[in-house]
């Protein structure tokens, strides 16, 4: 059956020497790379690792676990990834597809022949079941379907409507519309700081913003003049901050799964 992801999902190159760039492209990648940040998630995994006591109180986050497993990794994170993203799941689907791909299409319209599938027809929100009496003329049939149709459907969703995060019905889908490479420039903001804090060192916000390389060359208004000295640094450290503030958000919502 077919199934489709309502946002970019990761490609790979190859498993075993996987393209970091194809793999960036995906916000399913920075979910996963958010999870593995969380702190609270990596000793919930080590707990379950080891048979000790669970100490978290938030089901939310044991969901996560039986859902997303044990994500620590040692060595190249997008190896890890892959090897994530393809593993086998009970169901026989790998990882990647099972939490975040749409449920498999079925036959958009289909004769009913068994009671059992009548009332399955009529349990779901998104079936409508119409009985047509074939002694009637063709022409009178169409005409009442196409009303009966135009009458519960209402303004059909197309093209990118239909791919709307907020339509989905994936068991892990983004809480909104969100691009990759602001992902990406988000989490390297976000590990710049943390490594820097790891060594016991200070890092300025220029110094974070050209390793990132965030574009802040942004203008005024009315005389289109550059912006220099103190109102510039004013804005890279508010860029910055605002990247902090979204990963540390991120990072937190993976454990309980709401992304971004």
């Amino acid at each position: 059956m077919l199934r489709f992801f309502h946002s970019p999902y990761p490609t790979f190159g190859s498993y075993k020497n996987p393209t970091h760039w194809k793999i960036e492209a995906s916000p399913y990648y920075w979910w996963w790379y958010a999870l593995t940040l969380n702190d609270d998630y990596a000793e919930l995994c080590e707990q379950k690792a080891v048979n000790t006591v669970v100490n978290t109180k938030d089901a939310r986050m044991l969901q996560v676990y039986e859902d997303f497993g044990d994500v620590r990794y040692e060595g190249d994170r997008y190896v890890a990834f892959t090897d994530w993203w393809t593993k086998r799941v009970n169901t026989n689907e790998r990882c990647g597809e099972y939490l975040f791909a749409e449920p498999p299409h079925t036959a958009s319209v289909s004769v009913i022949q068994h009671v059992d599938d009548a009332a399955a027809a009529l349990s779901s929100e998104n079936t409508l079941l119409i009985a047509v009496d074939t002694t009637r003329q063709r022409k009178h049939i169409d005409t009442r379907i196409d009303g009966i149709l135009k009458k519960h459907m209402g303004k059909l969703k197309r093209g990118r409507q239909v791919r709307n995060p907020k339509l989905s019905a994936a068991r892990y889908s983004l809480s909104k519309i969100v691009h990759a490479q602001t992902l990406k420039k988000t989490f390297t903001v976000y590990d710049i700081r943390c490594a820097a804090a790891a060594e016991g060192r200070r890092v300025s916000s220029w110094d974070v913003a050209e390793q990132a390389k965030l574009d802040y060359q942004q203008r005024e208004k009315l005389d289109e003049v550059a912006l220099e000295g103190a109102d510039e640094r004013r804005i890279i450290s508010t860029i910055v901050a605002r990247h902090m503030k979204n990963a540390k958000t991120m990072v937190e919502n993976a454990a309980v799964g709401v992304f971004p």
